[in-house]
């Protein structure tokens, strides 16, 4: 159905290519919003509309449909909708007529999070005061339609997406940008036989990384069928890669390294004794693990999607039991060198605390990354009452899996 409004023309059934021609070409588009994305996404159905003006495509949405009981459903457009938020009759009528679409749905509210960055900075200057909110304009227009901003939330758990992300732009993905001690820790996991793997190969070692970051930060991840939906759907643009380290050969290394430096006791210095000492504990490590069993250990993993000139980097894990490898830098040290090679423009790292000062902001900040606060999360109601139900047991449910993963 085609609704005419104006000179507004809201469509329900817009051509996939177009649409694509129109993301492509504009500065919000991103992963979440096409079409590809929604098939990841179980129990959920997809809807693409578009807002026309003289036949040209001026706002986008793809809305994911997740069915409630009672016949009743929830609309999320996750990063979008794609527009230019700065034309407010624009965004009146689409608003408008994605509140009809909701409520012609028997949708209980419309969750929504533009892709509008509201603040940016380097993560070197985190600690300098970022409390100018570039997008104060857009919020206000929003909450004039009746959108419930979420406030500019500081915590992963406050928010569907991650209103802090980590960015990595292309000018800074090569070796000249990275300071010296990332580049030692590099140059340390390559000196130790860490060796980078990709492809599909390497999803099972993945899936078993993750398991273990699961456990050490009681938090709940996906499982092997949703990562191998993933690498099925996203094919060539899909990154699997993993550090492994051959277990035998570190160790030949580590005597070879410590008969060279036994040679002549008596002209060994401070440094050279202590490293004596830790290259004996760390053989002392290898030999109980060998012992048990492992041979080939792999110890970090990554999983990365591309879409057009942009890479999204979704999940990271790490083995906890062999962190001095630094095998992590590496990992992604290759990802963003094949980044590079592959012309892409930006690869986002992920969400991060707000506060910035978790160990994994402070991971991602060895490497030269800019801190992006986007403009946050949104809630439209259309059945006010039942929104303000759903919103609390949302809230509830995953302060019961909090408890029930760190109980475990």
């Amino acid at each position: 159905m085609t609704m005419i409004a104006d000179e507004y023309v809201f469509d329900e059934h817009p051509k996939p290519q177009e649409i694509e021609d129109f993301l492509e070409s504009h500065p919000q588009n991103n992963l979440l919003q096409h079409a590809r994305w929604s098939q990841v996404k179980e129990n959920w159905s997809m809807k693409q509309v578009v807002v026309r003006r003289g036949g040209t495509i001026r706002a986008y949405a793809m809305i994911l449909i997740r069915p409630l009981p009672l016949g009743l459903s929830l609309f999320y457009i996750p990063r979008g909708p794609i527009a230019n938020y700065q034309d407010e009759p624009l965004i009146r009528f689409l608003f408008a007529k994605l509140k009809k679409l909701a409520r012609r749905s028997h949708a209980v509210t419309l969750r929504f999070d533009p892709n509008l960055i509201d603040s940016a900075y380097p993560y070197a200057q985190r600690n300098q005061t970022h409390d100018e909110h570039h997008q104060a304009a857009v919020v206000q227009l929003l909450t004039g339609l009746k959108c419930r901003h979420k406030g500019y939330t500081l915590y992963l758990r406050e928010a569907t997406q991650p209103r802090f992300q980590a960015v990595m732009l292309r000018e800074q993905m090569d070796w000249a940008a990275l300071n010296a001690k990332t580049r030692r820790s590099i140059r340390h996991a390559e000196k130790c036989g860490v060796t980078i793997h990709e492809g599909e190969t390497e999803l099972d070692p993945f899936v078993e990384v993750m398991k273990q970051t699961e456990q050490r930060k009681k938090i709940h991840l996906r499982n092997a069928e949703y990562f191998k939906r993933l690498m099925t759907l996203y094919g060539e643009r899909a990154v699997l890669m993993t550090a492994r380290l051959d277990l035998n050969q570190r160790r030949d290394q580590i005597e070879n390294l410590i008969s060279g430096l036994e040679r002549k006791p008596e002209e060994l210095n401070k440094a050279e004794k202590e490293q004596i000492i830790n290259l004996n504990r760390e053989q002392e490590f290898l030999e109980k693990k060998l012992s048990q069993g492992s041979s080939v250990v792999t110890l970090c993993g990554l999983l990365a999607l591309i879409q057009d000139d942009q890479m999204e980097v979704l999940y990271a894990g790490t083995n906890s039991e062999f962190l001095t490898y630094r095998a992590p830098y590496s990992a992604h040290w290759k990802l963003f060198e094949k980044a590079r090679k592959m012309g892409i423009q930006r690869c986002n790292l992920g969400g991060v605390e707000g506060t910035l000062d978790d160990g994994l902001s402070v991971f991602k900040g060895n490497f030269p990354i800019q801190i992006e606060e986007m403009i946050g999360e949104f809630d439209l109601p259309v059945m006010p009452v039942l929104a303000w139900m759903l919103d609390r047991g949302i809230a509830l449910i995953k302060t019961v899996r909090r408890w029930r993963v760190k109980t475990c």
